[in-house]
């Protein structure tokens, strides 16, 4: 797995930078204004919060006293952790651990859950509406997005809807209890137990919906303007679909930190076929990085002492 994970890094940018004229990479380089840094670096920080302020909705139907601030802290530095660890899941788990310390680990666990299918479910809702607005440009051969991106919403849908239904999930329950240690399943059960509980929770669930669909537009619209500053070509729906592909990728294929290589890879592939440049598409990769940094903003909480503090002060459970 660590070769695996070494080439899945390496090679794309391997190959992305060998398709490069330099000259030409330095030509761009110098027409990059210094408004698209600044953005490129800032404009992670909008979506960051939206996540933590969509995973406190969800935690609040259960954790009364917990506070949106004190998500938010927890969140950012679950963020700061995850630059480090493998998968595109990373940043949930590190921050359902952090915070399982101040309350109950199912409700924790339950939301994080939720979120990430909500998560998931709301990129397939983006980038089939981007399909279905940009079918002429987004041209990718024979490779035919739409039916892979409908496959995977159809399975996400059914996902979240087993996640409501004890009887949907009975059998998947009944094959667990023969291969699955006795105490993890009685966690697991518990667990369930707490996404179940949401299924009456459709103010939560509505607002969260809502959120989702914020965080991944302001996503979508943050690199359109990064792009536009590097090419001066301003495209959105093409964007969408091209997004929402690249991110259920790297959830499918979890082998990276934060999906690095593969985001890449898949990046180029798809941005030029939309017509911006190799070069222009290489300089975008690399002020994406700058966005990464953002992260390194949860490295304050974690200094301060704030994030192990969740233990000291436990949130009262309804």
């Amino acid at each position: 797995m660590r070769i695996l994970r070494t080439a899945a890094i390496v090679a794309p940018f391997a190959w992305i930078y060998a398709q490069l004229d330099y000259a030409e990479l330095e030509s761009v380089l110098r027409d990059v204004p210094l408004w698209v840094l600044a953005m490129a670096l800032l404009s992670p920080l909008f979506p960051m919060a939206l996540q933590a302020f969509r995973w406190w909705v969800l935690l609040r139907t259960a954790a009364t006293d917990l506070s949106p601030w004190k998500t938010i802290e927890t969140h950012f530095a679950a963020s700061f952790y995850a630059m480090v660890l493998p998968g595109a899941s990373a940043q949930e788990i590190v921050r359902a651990v952090l915070l399982s310390r101040q309350i109950d680990y199912a409700v924790v666990w339950g939301s994080t859950w939720l979120s990430k299918l909500l998560g998931l479910v709301g990129w397939m809702m983006i980038g089939l509406l981007g399909i279905a607005m940009e079918t002429q440009l987004l041209n990718l051969g024979k490779f035919d997005v739409g039916p892979l991106l409908l496959a995977s919403a159809t399975v996400l849908f059914l996902a979240l809807a087993a996640s409501f239904s004890k009887r949907l999930t009975r059998p998947i329950r009944l094959l667990s209890e023969r291969i699955v240690p006795t105490p993890l399943l009685k966690k697991l059960a518990v667990i369930r137990d707490a996404v179940y509980v949401f299924r009456t929770q459709y103010r939560a669930l509505i607002y969260a919906i809502i959120i989702t669909l914020c965080i991944q537009l302001s996503l979508v619209f943050g690199t359109a303007i990064v792009l536009y500053g590097i090419s001066g070509k301003f495209f959105f729906w093409p964007f969408a679909a091209i997004l929402a592909l690249i991110e259920v990728t790297i959830v499918i294929l979890p082998l990276t930190p934060g999906g690095i290589g593969i985001r890449e890879g898949l990046m180029t592939l798809l941005l030029t076929r939309v017509g911006i440049g190799t070069e222009e598409v290489g300089v975008y990769i690399a002020l994406s990085f700058l966005g990464t940094l953002s992260r390194l903003a949860g490295g304050i909480p974690v200094a301060l002492g704030r994030v192990s503090k969740t233990a000291e002060t436990p949130a009262k459970l309804d």
